[in-house]
């Protein structure tokens, strides 16, 4: 009889933990009205705010979170990110499933499918918020410095890569001491602005929504020591001083 009741009184506990468990105080968004880009934007400078702290959250990861998720998403911003292992979006944003929609190239490197990505997420996600991330030394940024002109990779995928950073940087008035930075500081700053400038030249349907006042476009910088994210071209989603 033992066992049996220590059995029942498992199977009472368990059924009292999983209500508990599937309980989420950062429930996942339903289909409701995209948020302004304001409103977005403060949510991942205070998500960024807390991972920097040792804060985090960790919002919207539980069982009911995933079973709201099956059928739908209502992302609030989209994240353009390095494909490097040290920059993850929804920690760094200190978000949950279904609150950014990813997409990483090494580099930042708009290629067509990654901007075919960026367009489904505006148009059929009703995301109003890109974020174009980059990081401190960024190893696609280093290769376009290294690199000499015309020199082979060994590889027409990396030559490629190489080439694009290469081209986002010819205007970038970098120094010396600017291309032998170690973290390659400058140097990534004028690769995010130029990839945040490609997104709209390369794509009428972005180019029109914001020049419609219904998509921003925002650029940022990562840093691998503290943790914190850089925004720039930000106008109009902070308050003016």
């Amino acid at each position: 009889m033992i066992p049996l009741l220590r059995t029942a009184a498992a199977i009472a506990l368990l059924g009292l933990a999983m209500p508990a468990l599937a309980e989420d105080p950062h429930p996942a968004h339903p289909a409701v009205k995209p948020e302004a880009p304001p409103v977005t934007f403060h949510r991942l400078e205070q998500g960024n705010l807390r991972f920097t702290k040792g804060v985090a959250r960790h919002p919207a990861q539980t069982l009911a979170v995933r079973h709201a998720l099956a059928n739908e998403q209502h992302p609030h911003a989209i994240v353009v990110a390095c494909s490097d292992s040290r920059v993850p979006p929804e920690l760094v944003f200190d978000q949950g499933l279904g609150e950014l929609f990813v997409v990483r190239e090494a580099g930042n490197e708009l290629e067509p499918l990654a901007i075919a990505s960026i367009e489904y997420g505006v148009a059929n996600l009703g995301v109003r918020l890109i974020v174009i991330m980059g990081h401190e030394s960024c190893g696609a940024v280093k290769a376009g410095l290294a690199i000499p002109d015309g020199q082979s990779t060994g590889s027409p995928n990396l030559d490629a890569l190489v080439s694009a950073v290469k081209s986002n940087l010819i205007d970038a008035h970098l120094t010396d001491a600017d291309k032998h930075d170690p973290k390659v500081v400058k140097a990534s700053h004028a690769n995010v602005d130029a990839v945040t400038r490609q997104l709209t030249e390369r794509s009428q349907l972005l180019k029109a929504k914001v020049d419609a006042g219904e998509l921003a476009v925002v650029s940022a910088i990562y840093s691998l020591d503290t943790g914190h994210v850089e925004f720039w071209h930000t106008e109009g989603l902070v308050p003016s001083k």
